[in-house]
């Protein structure tokens, strides 16, 4: 799901809360977090940077609305989810203000004015859930809530052809049977130097139990050449923080890096195979309708070689062969293969 905010005028906080409660109620959003209200008093400090003369009264009601979207658990919830249509903003703000909005589309307009009509505190709050910025909808509109020009809209969205060679562009596209773009993902990094590579094994078993896509160590030297090891999770932007949480518990990291990726899926169809030790499922890989990839599966591969004496080699390359010849180098040709992976 994305959560779009779309503003007629410039965003307020107090405009905002209302809406937001009204899709966490629908969606059963849970309990909030204590230690919230603090941050929410760091996060109303900050702003001071940015205020220059604004509304003593307008103020204090964004104040109040940042206090109960950090003390509920809204905040948490937008995490990863949020994007913010192109923002109204009036024209000739301050410098400082000005730099605060980097990251989102924005249009000035001189119908607007700096003293009233702008929120450092809004800003503020749409950069700490990682809001990013959204030029049109696209999808299903799941659920719509607005209040004082300002609404929040839950949407879930579809796969669309939004690239000149005809690939789909979609969101958390979790299903590959189809060849397509998934924009939905996420990768976080961390880097340790002070863990057993016990632990960092563990950590990937549980960072794959919680739904990671690839897990993956690496190498690398940090300052005074101390040598350590690079932790890379990829996951979908909605296990964000779940992955962020094992990797705190987990290790020894004091901050992690992540940033959104876009992952390009080959079509998927699986096959069996019957080599001369036994049978082997094969994964095949399909660009723009024409075979590129024959993967035989490890597991059954490793099996067959243990129980019979054999090179691994030997049955992956029979199986590759089989394969080959069993499957259709057009996907829409073929009609032995699945869309699914057969059960082992």
């Amino acid at each position: 799901m994305k959560l779009v905010i779309r503003a007629e005028g410039p965003i307020m906080l107090e405009s905002l809360v209302k809406p937001l409660q009204r899709i966490a109620s629908k969606q059963g959003i849970g309990a909030a977090e204590p230690a919230a209200a603090k941050f929410a008093g760091c996060m109303h400090d900050l702003a001071e940077w940015y205020r220059e003369g604004m509304d003593q009264e307008r103020w204090q009601r964004e104040a109040a609305a940042l206090r109960e979207l950090m003390t509920s658990p809204l905040t948490d919830w937008c995490r990863g989810k949020l994007y913010v249509e192109t923002i109204a903003v009036p024209f000739g703000l301050p410098l400082a203000a000005l730099s605060l909005l980097s990251g989102l589309a924005i249009r000035e307009t001189e119908q607007l004015e700096p003293r009233r009509d702008f929120s450092p505190l809004a800003v503020l709050w749409l950069k700490e859930v990682g809001a990013k910025p959204m030029r049109g909808l696209a999808g299903e509109l799941v659920q719509v809530e607005g209040e004082n020009n300002v609404a929040a809209i839950l949407l879930k969205p579809g796969v669309e052809t939004a690239r000149a060679d005809g690939i789909p562009v979609g969101y958390e596209q979790r299903q590959h049977a189809d060849e397509h773009i998934d924009e939905g993902m996420v990768i976080l990094q961390a880097n340790i130097d002070d863990a057993s590579p016990e632990w960092l094994s563990y950590l990937m078993e549980q960072c794959f139990l919680a739904g990671a896509n690839d897990v993956h160590f690496l190498p690398v030297t940090m300052k005074k050449s101390r040598a350590a090891t690079l932790v890379q999770v990829m996951c979908y932007q909605s296990q964000l923080e779940a992955m962020k949480t094992i990797l705190f518990r987990e290790t020894t990291t004091f901050g992690i890096r992540s940033f959104p990726v876009a992952c390009h899926r080959l079509a998927r169809r699986f096959i069996t195979v019957q080599t001369s030790w036994g049978e082997v499922a094969v994964k095949l890989g399909y660009h723009r309708g024409e075979r590129v990839q024959i993967a035989p599966e490890y597991e059954h591969c490793a099996q067959l070689a243990r129980a019979n004496g054999v090179p691994l080699q030997q049955v992956y390359q029979e199986a590759v062969e089989l394969a080959a010849r069993k499957s259709s180098v057009k996907i829409w040709a073929d009609k032995q293969e699945q869309a699914e992976p057969p059960k082992n």
